[in-house]
């Protein structure tokens, strides 16, 4: 099969598809959309399969950190060459190609922005299939390998490499860090054997990212709810107004919230639980649909995902569930993406 590489006209599929695997998170997709257009540039990056290259390493690769502060404090052009050369000489293991950390939201396109830095190709794998919040939610972690090495660093310079320690604790420092890094840095993660791709990484992922954003950009203006939900493989949880978003700030660790729709149909209240992402969908307090599936809530005029910390009293939505990776559903790992793994008292809901 000859290789695909990335180019311009794929950007906007590329945006829509990781903004819709974010589940309401991952970042939002706009400046790291605008940046690998910049990137790309009389340029292309090579999107391999694993049969593309059959031995080698590949570096997990992303950022880390609130995409809001992102947007204000831009990147430098460097960052991820610095932390791919910090792992690189601490592993003493040559870097063949990339992986995403997280195929949802900014994370599933800043893959592509550090490729086309670095002029590596990137490998059709990431390390989460949707939107995550932590480090010890990755495929990695939940298996039992480690991450470490890993370096974080800033647009200014700074860098940190950590080493020897478990997920947990790597998540908790990174997070701490982040405060006196100016709230997001570029990341690299410890390098991982092709040969082992197929066992610790999600395959396919940015591929089917694309594919979903095409059809997305195919039928996102003017198309009836459930016409879009049956485009995208999933199904329609609501379409109404959102009535009331209600955040709580002042619980540790990210910030919990509950957005209120009341459907149009039959007045029925659905409700979602989120934290970064939106995790879970109660229908007249029934349970419907809850990670590590995807819940989406889209503007119903546009079709444009609306975000987490976008989402706003008064919005006319339509709320989608897709299916999640099934990765996430062997009974080995289901359990670091549940409901529980979140504060959130229940199992995971089946898939109708």
């Amino acid at each position: 099969m000859p290789i695909r590489y990335l180019g311009e006209q794929d950007v906007d599929h590329l945006e829509r598809g990781t903004a819709l695997l974010g589940s309401g998170g991952g970042g939002q997709t706009g400046l790291p959309a605008l940046l690998l257009r910049r990137g790309l540039a009389g340029r292309r990056v090579a999107l391999l399969d694993r049969e593309d290259l059959p031995g080698g390493h590949v570096v997990p690769i992303g950022l880390v950190g609130a995409v809001s502060v992102f947007t204000e404090r831009l990147p430098s052009g460097g960052e991820w060459t610095r932390v791919l050369t910090a792992i690189v000489e601490r592993t003493r293991v040559r870097c063949d190609g990339l992986i995403s950390v997280e195929a949802g939201g900014g994370n599933g396109i800043i893959v592509f922005v550090a490729a086309a830095e670095l002029g590596l190709p990137v490998l059709d794998a990431d390390l989460t299939g949707r939107g995550l919040p932590r480090l010890d939610q990755t495929s990695m972690a939940a298996l039992g390998e480690p991450l470490t090495p890993l370096a974080i660093g800033t647009a200014d310079g700074r860098l940190l490499v950590l080493d020897g320690l478990p997920p947990s604790a790597a998540e908790r420092i990174v997070r701490a860090a982040l405060s006196e890094f100016g709230g997001w840095a570029a990341i690299a993660l410890r390098p991982v054997p092709v040969t082992a791709l197929d066992r610790v990484a999600i395959p396919g992922s940015l591929t089917y990212a694309l594919r979903l954003g095409a059809r997305h950009a195919a039928c996102a203006r003017g198309a009836a709810p459930y016409e879009m939900a049956g485009s995208l493989g999933g199904r329609v949880l609501a379409t109404g107004r959102v009535l009331e978003v209600v955040r709580d700030h002042a619980t540790a660790g990210f910030g919990r919230g509950s957005v209120i729709i009341r459907a149009d149909r039959g007045g029925t209240l659905l409700r979602l639980e989120m934290e970064n992402e939106y995790l879970l969908a109660l229908s007249d307090g029934e349970p419907v649909a809850s990670t590590p599936d995807i819940l989406c809530v889209l503007d119903r005029v546009t079709g444009e995902p609306i975000f987490c910390d976008t989402v706003r009293a008064g919005a006319e939505v339509v709320a989608l569930h897709l299916p999640g990776p099934p990765f996430w559903w062997r009974p080995e790992v289901v359990a670091a993406v549940a409901p529980r793994a979140f504060g959130l008292d229940l199992d995971p809901v089946a898939r109708p």
